[in-house]
């Protein structure tokens, strides 16, 4: 009953710094310490563990490093499929940047930590949670943008399976090392390049909204082939995990 009440918060919390409008960084970090505040007055000594931030010293360094490479990677890539969907962007900002750091840390802990760890130990697949869950990640990016957000824009079909390739690839990190630093390191690799840049159209000078970058960007065949890509490879490591082993944090 804790986890779930820990759930319930934590998606009241993560929403709030969307809502605040530019400049919102120090909101996720706000958020992340929110978070961790009730994790510890809900579930006690053991929060780290069901928050996903239990993990050997040599993962978290790993993580770290996976983390650099992927924003690498994801700056080179950006930079061919912006010129292919006609965009252009401008360097984000270091305090920008920062906050989506907390923010992939707050998302990983409620779609990963909290939501597979609450519903893992009722399946015999770890592969079945891992993509029955990562159908609420696009749902709550389509809710997001589609009701909450003040353009009210609708995700494509594209962009929305991208990010439900993306969720899949993100599940399977956790479920094979049962700790959030190699999805996060994935989900803050990727968003810290393209988020809090100032986004436009290469044609029209016009900025893009986030919902609409999530259009022309995830919705892209090279985006959406490279999503697909990483889902299928996550598979394969996934299955590196015994199976007796997946009922246990």
């Amino acid at each position: 009953m804790g986890k779930f009440r820990a759930l319930i918060v934590v998606v009241a919390l993560l929403p709030w710094p969307l809502l605040l409008g530019p400049d919102n960084w120090w909101a996720f970090i706000l958020v992340t310490a929110a978070i961790m505040a009730v994790l510890r007055l809900l579930l006690g000594p053991e929060w780290p563990s069901a928050a996903g931030l239990n993990m050997p010293l040599v993962h978290a360094l790993a993580a770290v490093a996976a983390y650099v490479m992927i924003a690498a990677g994801a700056k080179m890539l950006l930079s061919h499929v912006y010129v292919s969907v006609g965009l252009k962007a401008n360097a984000p900002a270091l305090t920008q940047q920062i906050g989506f750091l907390f923010q992939a840390l707050n998302e990983e802990i409620l779609f990963r930590s909290l939501l597979i760890g609450l519903l893992l130990p009722f399946a015999r697949s770890a592969a079945l949670v891992s993509l029955a869950t990562a159908l609420v990640f696009p749902a709550a990016h389509f809710l997001l943008y589609r009701f909450s957000n003040p353009l009210h824009v609708t995700l494509s079909l594209t962009a929305l399976a991208t990010l439900f390739l993306a969720g899949v690839a993100l599940n399977n990190l956790y479920l094979r090392f049962r700790h959030i630093g190699f999805s996060w390191a994935l989900h803050a690799g990727w968003n810290v390049v393209w988020l809090p840049a100032a986004t436009y159209d290469a044609l029209t000078k016009k900025p893009l909204p986030e919902p609409e970058l999530f259009n022309r960007v995830l919705g892209s065949p090279t985006i959406a082939a490279v999503a697909l890509a990483i889902a299928g490879l996550s598979f394969a490591l996934l299955a590196l995990r015994p199976l007796k082993s997946e009922a246990t944090p």
